[in-house]
């Protein structure tokens, strides 16, 4: 499809060069502009499908729990977190 877009591109920009018609003129250069959008995206998405990771090499829910776990067995345990605030100036006349 993405060649399809190209050559829909290339089409309308050969027309919009090649006419004496207002009317195709502003045809082609719409169909060009719209045309070259739609491929720009196309080569995108298929640049993205060919990185991306395919669903079933993903981990199951069970499976990242089960691995948070043994991660958290392995750290040890730690004391809980106590909220620490930044120290604020006291209120009142600085100066």
């Amino acid at each position: 499809m993405r060649i399809v877009w190209l050559m829909l591109m290339f089409g309308g920009v050969a027309l919009a060069i090649y006419t004496n018609n207002p009317l195709l003129l502003g045809l082609g250069l719409i169909v060009a502009m719209v045309s070259g959008f739609c491929a720009v995206f196309a080569f995108a998405a298929a640049r993205i499908d060919s990185t991306a990771r395919p669903d079933s090499a993903l981990l199951t829910p069970e499976v990242l729990a089960a691995v948070r776990a043994r991660a958290a067995q392995q750290r040890g345990p730690q004391p809980p977190a106590q909220g620490v605030r930044p120290s604020l100036p006291p209120h009142g006349d600085q100066g």
